[in-house]
């Protein structure tokens, strides 16, 4: 299938939100049989799509494909406000116009997927597509929700699948255009943690304290890191601070506890078995340029 072949069918068109207060059979892993695209107006949170997680802020577009497994993840007590689509990419199917709803992932299955194509032309289209901040598609997608509720059948459904393909043609090329600037983002974002690593050390640092200081899903972000750097963020921590240790247990004459608390370690055997773990030998073997088996 290609790009020019597409003449999307809408089949629903709403605003909607999601909250934690929503009944918790939506916070399982869902899939649908046709497509979706979610345009976030307000409220934060995340979404994990086939094993991915991406954080949502106003403006996030997230658009997939029939059979796509996902879970929304709110933060908090925030409701998400979103602008919800289930359409197909063709109109073989348009006598099917009541929506289908997502079902778990364990009672669904591939003969419950509508339609599966393959686009040729637009490679983006076979994977989900998340993109931050596309508020330029804001107002045709609010337009097609209005027209789809006022129930005016005149040209309803050209003038959707024809305002929806040029939605699809926006997300297209603001993926094309940010893919190098995503690369970006994310070697920047590796950088700064790796600044905030090194100037914070000695203190106590969580995945969740991270989350909370870049504003990210840890999730994600750990994902970022191991790609940019080939090691968790949590490893990258532990041999930041041994090295830092190393050099103290060198350069200085204080003792093997306070090197620990200077490093981050709070527990002095546990520094002990993590500092041989990593360079081969005790910490006062190190100091004494002795090898294990002297």
């Amino acid at each position: 299938m290609t790009l020019e072949d597409i003449r999307p069918f809408v089949r629903q068109a709403i605003v909607t939100n999601i909250s934690c207060n929503t009944k918790e059979d939506v916070f399982y892993e869902l899939q649908s049989s046709d497509c979706r695209l979610f345009y976030i107006i307000s409220g934060k949170g995340s979404m994990t799509i086939e094993g991915e997680t991406y954080r949502l802020s106003p403006g996030c577009t997230l658009l997939f494909k029939a059979g796509t497994k996902y879970v929304w993840q709110p933060m908090g007590d925030e409701a998400i406000d979103f602008i919800a689509l289930n359409f197909d990419y063709t109109h073989n199917f348009k006598h099917i116009s009541k929506p289908f709803h997502p079902v778990h992932s364990d009672r669904f299955g591939e003969k419950d997927i509508l339609e599966d194509h393959y686009f040729t032309d637009s490679d983006f289209l076979n994977s989900p597509i998340v993109i931050e901040n596309l508020v330029s598609v804001e107002s045709r997608l609010r337009l097609m929700t209005t027209e789809f509720n006022v129930a005016n059948d005149y040209c309803l459904d050209e003038l959707l699948s024809s305002i929806l393909k040029s939605v699809i043609i926006s997300i297209i090329r603001e993926k094309s255009i940010t893919r190098d600037d995503e690369s970006n983002r994310e070697l920047a974002l590796t950088r700064s943690i790796i600044q905030y690593i090194q100037s914070n050390y000695e203190n106590d640092i969580s995945y969740e304290s991270l989350a909370e200081n870049f504003y990210m899903n840890p999730v994600y972000m750990n994902r970022i890191f191991k790609k940019n750097t080939g090691t968790s963020i949590h490893a990258f921590i532990v041999n930041y601070r041994i090295n830092m240790a190393m050099e103290l247990l060198r350069s200085s004459n204080i003792s093997v506890r306070e090197i620990a608390f200077a490093t981050g370690f709070t527990d002095i055997p546990h520094f002990g078995k993590t500092f041989k773990r990593v360079t081969g030998v005790s910490p006062v073997k190190y100091r004494n340029g002795e090898d294990e088996t002297t």
